[in-house]
This record gives structure tokens, sequence and C-alpha cells, in this order.
């Protein structure tokens, strides 16, 4: 995999916690950049929210099968409650990524948040909750695995975290193939969990992956 790229900011320490607008994590095919409401600066080549993302982070989230595996996410996603979202995953710098190809394509989306997951508490003990969501028609490429294993490279390299923490629904195999493939490993831990696109509650299996 490449090395993550840095750009750094003129006047700006070597080790200075880096602007989201100068961050590029780097890997074989992906680059992941942090989401940010900062006001982009015109003259940078690569910025955190794009003018077209909008179009693809609809075609993440909007398809029905991708809905059902989050937790807050309606379906039928309308484009205004697309655009609330992405603005509340850009408030919070660093805890949302977007997910593009070489040619700076937005096809998906990776998280490390403290949001909760789980109806019985102490979640947090096992560190932040990572989420990787990748649209339909980019998907069963390994763009997930390749993805989860670049940020958190970055996180480790950073000492931010010891033990990152993910859960799926039960019948949501293709997320538990990607992460087992990314080395997590199930804690035993179940909980029934809703969804704004399905009806009651389903179960959810919980993972860590220690860095």
């Amino acid at each position: 995999m490449r090395n993550e790229h840095v750009r750094p900011e003129p006047g700006h320490a070597k080790h200075a916690t880096p602007n989201p607008q100068n961050l590029s994590v780097e890997t074989t095919r992906l680059s992941l950049t942090p989401l940010s409401a900062s006001t982009p600066n015109p003259s940078q080549s690569a910025l955190p929210v794009r003018p077209g993302d909008i179009d693809a982070f609809m075609a993440v989230f909007a398809d029905k099968n991708s809905a059902r595996m989050t937790h807050a996410i309606p379906h039928p996603l309308s484009r205004s409650e697309a655009e609330s979202l992405l603005a509340r995953m850009s408030s919070t710098p660093f805890s949302h990524w977007a997910i593009r190809l070489e040619d700076e394509q937005l096809i998906g989306i990776i998280s490390l948040t403290r949001s909760t997951c789980g109806t019985a508490g102490d979640i947090h003990s096992f560190g932040p909750n990572l989420s990787v969501f990748i649209a339909p028609a980019h998907q069963g490429q390994g763009y997930a695995i390749e993805a989860t294993d670049g940020l958190l490279r970055w996180v480790k390299k950073r000492r931010l975290h010891r033990i990152i923490h993910a859960a799926h629904f039960a019948d949501n195999e293709a997320s538990a193939r990607a992460l087992i493939t990314a080395d997590f490993l199930y804690t035993g831990r179940k909980t029934l969990e809703t969804s704004l696109a399905r009806d009651g509650e389903h179960l959810a299996l919980h993972m860590i992956r220690i860095l």
C-alpha cells in the first residue's frame, strides 16, 4: 500500500494537527479524505467535500439494501435528507472520511465515531465504532477492506486508539466477511438494534480489532 500523503500548510509546524483539507490517506487504489464543513480554499486541488459529492453520496446510501444495514438512514432517502446527513457527517473533523478512487470519484464513506452502537451500555470501553459503506456499483471489489486497513494504519501510527469496535446486523453477510478479512474478531456480544429502513428490532453482532 502507498503511504499516507499529507499536504503541509505553509507556516505550520511539522507535527501540528493536520487541516482536514490538506490530508489524504493513500492506499493502493484509494484516497481517504476527511469530510469537513470548513470553507475550502479555491486554490486547493483536493477538497474534503466537493460539488459533485452529494450525487455520489446518495449512490452510497439511497440503495435500499444499504440503508437497511444502517441505524439512522431512511429509505427512500431524499436529496434534502442526504444533504443534511452529509452536513452532519462533515461537522466533526476526522470522524467521517470519503473513500475516493484515483479519479477522485467518491464511492463510499468510512467512519470512526463515538456514536452509540448497542442498546446496552459500556460499548465505548471497546473504542470508537467503525462503519464502512461502499456504493453498490463498487461493491465486491475489496474496497471496504482496503479502506479499513488504510484508515486503521493511520490511527495506529498516531496511537489514537488501541481497540476499534464494529458491529453488523446478523443478516449482513457481506459486512461479516469484510470485517473478518480486516482482522476483526467477534466478542460474543449480541444486541437487538433498530433501523429506520426496516421494521422492528434485529440482531446485531459485535466485533473488535486490536491495533
